[in-house]
């Protein structure tokens, strides 16, 4: 709720910004970005409302890995100032880590990174949100990283008496992990326990204060929304999402003191809740969920035009019962975070990127064509690229007016063609394109591919 030092002016006066961004974003939007209010004491700062979700799923870019070092510094600006310039509201997965730093120096450089990357993009848009991520995945090597002492006194630990404390790998992981059988998959290879990277079980105190440092470190960098992977693997043991909720909570209190007072929390689900009573929760219609929006792949269908030799596919509601389906129409409904009750939760489709499978066959569901969906996309050719990405903008909104295309800007893909492992859309000839679609400048060529999709390369 507004707090009680919120004036009735200033609250008239977001209930009509709200408005404005919400008929915006439906309406596709001006080519420049609508600047956010300045941050405001955390005891006055509004809730996040459902314009202010709508207005960065709008424009919303995939930045994923961008920070790593092994990118080089001028090709990093590069793409920054292209992202910055081109219309982007929401830098997807900008900051965090797969891989686990091996060491205080290492986050401390990705960290930095992250920083000055995101400093770029505000000297291009000052409206931009950069979004960090905490993954479903932990490295035994976590156990070289120092706890804050400050985050160890929010979660009651006594600094006086141990003064000094690395992270415990083990107190992370759920008891399976330790077991012979790993058909759980709480290790992610056959290496043994210890060696073996592992899922987070989030009923832990210690993986709840790993994560609690990871969102403190990238919100203290900048990051005003969060991803957080693949909730169902960390969340398991979490009866009524409880342990899970508390925790979400305190980062965002944490993220009310810092940037503008604001964090945006989403997951790949179609919607988790957070249930007080487990055994007796209230109606879908108002249990409160987790997330601020949903996000998931967009799990493209292929086409059948195998025969003429051409690998083309086309966006559909999964008219299967299959939980890992599409999530156009699926988005779950309830309370959300910011307090509003909603038929279904703001949901965000992006391309999928994983392992791949047998090239050019299809039939390998959720592969397309054999490959992961980033990889299927950057492997045509350039021009029915940028006609798939005004059809994919217009489809999308058509199947469900309450999902959004997240543009691909950067993700890794598994092709010969890019050496670096790295779909760039600028380099690939997809700049232009992005930036005509956020412009409004398509809406005549979606139109017209809307039904088929546009013709097979």
């Amino acid at each position: 709720m507004i707090g009680s030092a919120m004036r009735p002016g200033r609250l008239v006066q977001w209930l009509l910004r709200g408005l404005l961004l919400a008929l915006v974003s439906l309406a596709g939007g001006p080519a420049t970005a609508q600047p956010l209010p300045p941050a405001v004491p955390a005891d006055t700062m509004a809730p996040v409302s459902p314009a202010l979700v709508q207005h960065f799923l709008a424009r919303s870019l995939s930045v994923p890995g961008l920070v790593a070092p092994s990118v080089p510094a001028a090709q990093r600006r590069e793409l920054l100032l292209w992202a910055g310039g081109v219309g982007t509201r929401l830098a997807g997965r900008l900051g965090g880590w797969f891989y686990t730093p091996e060491s205080e120096e290492d986050a401390q450089v990705i960290i930095d990174t992250l920083r000055q990357s995101i400093e770029v993009l505000h000297a291009q848009s000052p409206d931009i949100a950069a979004q960090g991520c905490i993954f479903e995945i932990v490295w035994p090597h976590v156990s070289r990283l120092a706890v804050p002492n400050r985050l160890r006194a929010t979660f009651g630990e006594d600094t006086l008496q141990v003064p000094k404390r690395n992270f415990r790998f083990a107190d992370m992981m759920y008891p399976d992990y330790f077991g012979e059988d790993n058909t759980q998959r709480y290790r992610w290879d056959e290496r043994p326990p210890g060696q073996a990277p592992g899922t987070p079980d989030l009923t832990q105190p210690e993986a709840q204060l790993w994560f609690y440092y990871c969102a403190v470190r990238q919100i203290d960098a900048g990051c005003e929304a969060l991803h957080f992977g693949q909730i169902q693997l960390m969340d398991d043991r979490d009866t009524g999402h409880r342990a899970f909720w508390g925790l979400l909570q305190r980062i965002r209190a944490y993220a009310r003191t810092r940037n503008r007072g604001f964090v945006l929390c989403d997951a790949h689900t179609h919607g988790e809740y957070y249930d007080p009573r487990p055994n007796a929760p209230l109606p879908d219609s108002l249990r409160q969920l987790l997330f601020d929006y949903h996000s998931f792949p967009l799990r493209p269908f292929e086409a059948d035009t195998l025969r003429a030799g051409t690998h083309s596919a086309y966006l559909n509601v999964d008219a299967t019962a299959n939980p890992a389906g599409a999530i156009f129409q699926r988005s779950r409904g309830g309370r959300a975070p910011g307090g509003w009750l909603v038929r279904h939760l703001p949901a965000q489709a992006e391309f999928d990127n994983g392992p791949t499978g047998i090239p050019d066959k299809p039939g390998q569901w959720p592969l397309v064509w054999g490959r992961d969906e980033i990889s299927w996309f950057a492997n045509q050719p350039a021009a029915y690229r940028n006609q798939w990405l005004v059809y994919a903008q217009g489809r999308i909104h058509e199947l469900d007016p309450n999902a959004y295309f997240q543009l691909p800007g950067v993700r890794g893909v598994m092709l010969a063609a890019y050496p670096h492992e790295l779909y760039w859309a600028p380099e690939a000839g997809q700049g232009e394109t992005i930036r005509a679609i956020w412009a409004g400048q398509t809406a005549a060529e979606a139109a017209a591919l809307l039904l088929v999709g546009p013709p097979a390369p």
